[in-house]
């Protein structure tokens, strides 16, 4: 069996999540610990056996954050004796008590085990809440076993915002939500808000818990990511921010129609038409200049550097890229798109990352091929990659010609690859 199919023998049904799989040492993409030490002046607590806290611990010692993570380890006592919520609670009582300086919010995170067990947590917590009034409580889960109805990440950005309270909405700001980078420069909804005195907020670049709490005062929330739709929907529900998903990817129309939405929600002006054409002709101008430096370079794409590398793939390949392989363990994008990839590069190379068969592949290349992702830098064994993850701020005309800077980048100077794919959380400096 090969460790890949060629698109042209595939459905738009293809899932490799099917059971036994295979973990690369491709480690650069954001977990829950990561993403937890964003939230200023919070501590979180890990509640769950030894085998389980190994790797949070280990993950919380390389960003240099001990002093902002605490653990309560979950015996095999504790379930014959039955008393994990006591042990929830005296555990919780115990951090608190031993923190060097009382932090205004506890994100704590139980297991797998917690749900077998049936344990009645949120007792514990209303429990916490009247004990500890001015610390805010959220109840959190590191539990891979629901993967499927509520995967962990996702369900971490809604918890996260879950934290803001219900107040009196500014029209002047709105929040970004569910993003491990922060989005400026390279983002042309934040370079459209900003131009309009609209004040952009988001957990990233908030340095104290206040400035946090005031993201709850924004009349809309603004997301990229898909795993950043529960907290979108959640905070539409609960909070009454307008919820507006961006698309991430590239499709000139399509940017154009989100921007115009976008203006239409918060009452501001879109971009002229004339400044759109600008946008369109300086991007078209670094798109021709990447393929020219390229020529027919292949490329590998693959999900954890971009959201829609089924979208950038054909994006490409209309230009005159030579787009070698994907790779992908399940289809996320739109089922046209799928088709259209299909139509026009039918022998395009699709390759399981997580398949267990991708065990056996000989990693390299016959000649050079330049990668976007760590995952495609690694398995295809090149030095010349993209070393990005999950979009790093980019978005529109502007994060386009900041991906083919990247690119040519990439395409005229090696990376020490074996080294940098081993860093967990990459560009995290949220410790």
């Amino acid at each position: 069996m090969k460790e890949f199919q060629y698109l042209r023998d595939m459905t738009y049904e293809y899932n490799a999540d099917i059971g036994l799989s295979y973990a690369s040492p491709v480690r650069g993409v954001w977990n829950i610990v990561h993403i937890g030490t964003l939230v200023p002046q919070a501590h979180q607590i890990f509640v769950c056996p030894t085998s389980c806290l190994r790797g949070v611990v280990l993950t919380t010692a390389e960003m240099g954050a001990m002093d902002k993570m605490s653990t309560i380890t979950v015996s095999e006592d504790n379930i014959l004796e039955g008393d994990m919520e006591e042990a929830l609670q005296r555990g919780t009582e115990r951090v608190i008590a031993e923190l060097p300086e009382r932090p205004r919010a506890m994100l704590i995170f139980t297991s797998c085990i917690h749900h077998f067990l049936a344990v009645n947590y949120q007792r514990v917590y209303r429990v916490l809440r009247k004990e500890y009034p001015d610390i805010d409580f959220i109840d959190c889960y590191m539990d891979p076993i629901m993967r499927r109805k509520s995967p962990p990440v996702p369900s971490l950005w809604r918890q996260i915002h879950r934290l803001l309270p219900k107040t009196e909405k500014r029209p002047d700001q709105v929040n970004l939500a569910g993003n491990c980078f922060v989005y400026g420069e390279h983002s042309d909804l934040n370079v459209m808000l900003e131009q309009r005195g609209i004040r952009v907020m988001d957990v990233n670049t908030c340095r104290t818990y206040d400035e946090f709490l005031s993201m709850a005062a924004s009349c809309a929330v603004f997301t990229f990511h898909n795993t950043a739709r529960a907290a979108g929907k959640d905070m539409e529900l609960r909070l009454g921010q307008k919820w507006i998903a961006m698309n991430p990817g590239y499709d000139f129309d399509v940017i154009d129609a989100d921007l115009e939405k976008a203006a239409q929600v918060l009452s501001i002006a879109p971009p002229e038409k004339e400044e759109i054409a600008r946008q369109r002709e300086l991007t078209l101008e670094e798109v021709e200049k990447t393929r020219q430096q390229l020529g027919n370079t292949p490329l590998s794409i693959d999900y954890t550097a971009v959201d829609r590398p089924m979208e950038l793939a054909l994006f490409l390949s209309r230009h005159g890229f030579n787009v070698e392989t994907l790779f992908l363990d399940n289809f996320t994008e739109s089922e046209e798109t799928f088709e259209k990839l299909k139509e026009r590069l039918p022998d395009l190379k699709i390759y399981q990352s997580l398949g267990w068969n991708i065990r056996k592949m000989e990693r390299g290349f016959d000649g050079k091929i330049v990668a976007v992702g760590q995952k495609s830098a690694y398995f295809h064994n090149t030095d010349y990659f993209v070393n990005i993850v999950e979009n790093e701020g980019m978005y529109g005309y502007r994060g386009i010609r900041r991906l083919m800077r990247l690119i040519r980048e990439a395409d005229a100077e090696t990376k020490p690859m074996r080294q940098l794919v081993q860093v967990k959380g990459w560009g995290c400096s949220c410790g």
